[in-house]
């Protein structure tokens, strides 16, 4: 087990380098709307599979329970800011603002996150492991289980496409 401390400011740059990529955000945004998925926590499981970090269950659970607070401002928000779409009648400025406001909110979340993140004593899996290939990494099973995505055939598919884009 090793104690880690990941800085908020390395993970935003990681996270915005892997929503923008290929199809990630759409899956990202089916899983968020559709199943429940906080996106950050997501793509925090993401960069332990891509820096061989396993977070488990507990841990994993630990992360989602501080990213709660600022999840429930998000949920409103984005409610907000998809009725106030230009398509919708408002103006591009007003969505462009409310849309800044939400980056913030993402920002802030991600900062409890890894907060959170960096309390937790995380296995790294070494060099020889990464790459060989043949080492399945908990994380994903982790998120599976926290988010109850088990017995739901799309979702665990989604996550599967998620997983994917990130190689």
């Amino acid at each position: 087990m090793q104690s880690l401390n990941l800085e908020p400011g390395v993970f935003w740059d990681y996270s915005v380098s892997r929503y923008t990529k290929g199809n990630m955000a759409p899956l990202a945004i089916l899983l968020q709307d559709n199943h429940n998925v906080n996106v950050n926590v997501l793509l925090l499981v993401g960069w332990c599979l891509e820096n061989n970090f396993i977070i488990n269950l507990p841990q994993l659970k630990a992360v989602i329970e501080a990213s709660s607070s600022v999840e429930e401002k998000l949920k409103v928000h984005r409610a907000k800011r998809k009725a106030a779409h230009p398509d919708k009648g408002a103006g591009p400025a007003v969505y462009a603002a409310l849309k800044a406001e939400e980056l913030e909110l993402e920002r802030e979340q991600q900062r409890d996150i890894v907060a959170a993140f960096n309390e937790q004593s995380v296995v790294h899996l070494g060099q020889a492991q990464l790459t060989t290939g043949s080492v399945f990494n908990a994380s994903v099973a982790a998120f599976i289980n926290a988010y109850v995505l088990r017995d739901n055939a799309e979702a665990r598919r989604l996550v599967s496409l998620v997983i994917k884009e990130l190689s």
